[in-house]
């Protein structure tokens, strides 16, 4: 198999304090290209900013999770430019709009949101986003500040209608390993809708693991699993999953391979 890129992942994430080094070494024999770090506030954002740094393989997106929006502070701006300035920060994210937790009150989540959307609007910079039982607020926001700008839906799980929202607003769909599990309708759908340029892989680790190890604690190399049922759902090749995503991954973050 063809060395893939995991566009959305947590390797900062304490679930990886033990082994963390070890993993990023075994990158090249687990056929890991390379990942994007994605942040949840400014304490994550520095920590996946040092990763990024530190390791050739690592890229990383800094910005406000909706979990962490009430711990936002406009003054954290400047640190987020700062980092920015560094090739290896390629975007901001995630941000979006979570009503399942609702762990920052939503109107807070909304305000917030609306400050990374127009931040990564001024920076001219790609935007990851995270929703969750959220729909309609996002389409609504992002419909409104966001339309035709380099956008990634991560972790997408949704219906066709929504992926067609989506879609038309011209963004990108991550899939996860969600796509392999049991009662994955919705996502087995969409992904045989979208077109395959608008597609990309994650992890999210060590979050949403795929089958046949769900349960465990994700990493970029479990990856393939979820290779391997859009290859089925689409009736194409692994390998040509593996270009498609990666090409759509480098030009979306403007990382020069």
């Amino acid at each position: 198999m063809k060395l893939f890129i995991d566009a959305h992942t947590h390797l900062d994430d304490e679930a990886f304090d033990a082994d963390r080094d070890n993993i990023i070494k075994s990158f090249n024999d687990d056929g890991v290209k390379l990942v994007i770090n994605a942040s949840s506030d400014l304490k994550s954002s520095l920590a996946s900013y040092e990763l990024a740094k530190n390791n050739k393989n690592i890229y990383a997106v800094v910005g406000v999770h909706p979990h962490e929006a009430s711990g936002f502070s406009e003054k954290d701006i400047e640190e987020y430019k700062s980092m920015l300035e560094d090739k290896k920060i390629v975007g901001i994210g995630e941000c979006g709009l979570d009503y399942h937790y609702d762990l920052s009150p939503r109107d807070i989540q909304k305000k917030v949101f609306e400050r990374m959307i127009e931040f990564a609007n001024e920076m001219d910079e790609p935007l990851v986003i995270h929703s969750r039982e959220a729909v309609k607020d996002t389409l609504d926001m992002l419909s409104l500040l966001r339309k035709d700008r380099p956008t990634l839906i991560h972790c997408f799980t949704g219906a066709v209608e929504v992926a067609r929202d989506y879609l038309n607003l011209g963004y990108y769909l991550s899939i996860g390993g969600a796509v392999t599990f049991k009662n994955a309708k919705h996502v087995v759908e969409s992904v045989k809708y979208a077109p395959l340029d608008r597609l990309m892989l994650e992890t999210d680790a060590p979050y949403m693991t795929p089958v046949p190890f769900r349960g465990k604690r994700n990493e970029p190399k479990l990856i393939k699993y979820t290779i391997t049922k859009i290859a089925e759902i689409k009736g194409i090749s692994e390998e040509e999953v593996i270009d498609a995503t990666n090409k759509n991954a480098l030009e979306f973050y403007n990382i020069d391979d």
